[in-house]
């Protein structure tokens, strides 16, 4: 059975041209041909599953959606799985890229955090099939998944754990505190993004960072930054 989420736009996502190749000779090279099919299998998987849940998604959506054969997909991918797989590892890797990018990009650790969170929500934001399928279906998709969804937080823990290490306010350990700010973000992700609010992340990177900075700049300096955040999103 389909299930929406909220009030989610099933339009609201842009993906990659999907337009079929010519049929016939068209003289575009095997690579590209092969490569330009698995991009629009990934593209409609990442519709599907956000759309429908991963439960409900099928094959049938992938092939249609993309629009190639059912022997073409089976070209591809060996099965449902292994597409939702391919797929969640393309969402991931544009986020903890961008992650990545803003702690490199900084020596402040709370200049980073802001950065970090900003390119995080816009891009769940801009696309909410993804933000479904990466942050909410990955639990239906089994231990693969699960296990690969670990790796993610790991990494990110890594990152915020060097930048924060010799802050004197992590009596628990940088390590430790930075899992635990990790898992408490991922989990309001989860909730807002399954009930159909993936648009309106943005409008939680103030109390985002203020939760994010907080445990290692204290929370005056923190509550300053939160107002500074605020004012910066509504002017």
């Amino acid at each position: 059975m389909d299930h929406e989420r909220g009030s989610r736009q099933v339009g609201a996502r842009v993906p990659r041209d999907q337009r079929k190749l010519p049929p016939g000779r068209h003289g575009i090279p095997a690579d590209q041909v092969a490569d330009d099919q698995r991009g629009r299998i990934l593209d409609a998987v990442v519709t599907a599953v956000g759309r429908r849940g991963y439960a409900d998604a099928t094959v049938e959506d992938f092939v249609s959606g993309a629009g190639v054969s059912r022997k073409t997909f089976y070209q591809h991918f060996a099965n449902k799985q292994v597409a939702f797989l391919a797929a969640f590892d393309g969402v991931a890797d544009r986020l903890v890229t961008a992650v990545h990018t803003a702690y490199s990009a900084h020596e402040d650790y709370v200049a980073s955090a802001r950065e970090a969170l900003e390119s995080t929500l816009r891009e769940l934001a801009a696309d909410p099939d993804a933000a479904a399928l990466g942050i909410v279906e990955v639990f239906a998709a089994g231990p693969e998944a699960l296990r690969r969804r670990g790796e993610i937080i790991s990494s990110l823990t890594e990152v915020i754990t060097e930048q924060t290490r010799n802050f004197p306010q992590t009596a628990l350990g940088a390590s430790f505190t930075a899992e635990t700010i990790v898992g408490a973000v991922l989990e309001v992700l989860y909730n807002r993004v399954q009930r159909g609010e993936a648009e309106q992340l943005p409008e939680l990177l103030p109390d985002l960072l203020f939760c994010v900075v907080a445990p290692f700049i204290g929370e005056q300096r923190a509550t300053e930054e939160r107002a500074k955040a605020q004012r910066i999103a509504t002017s």
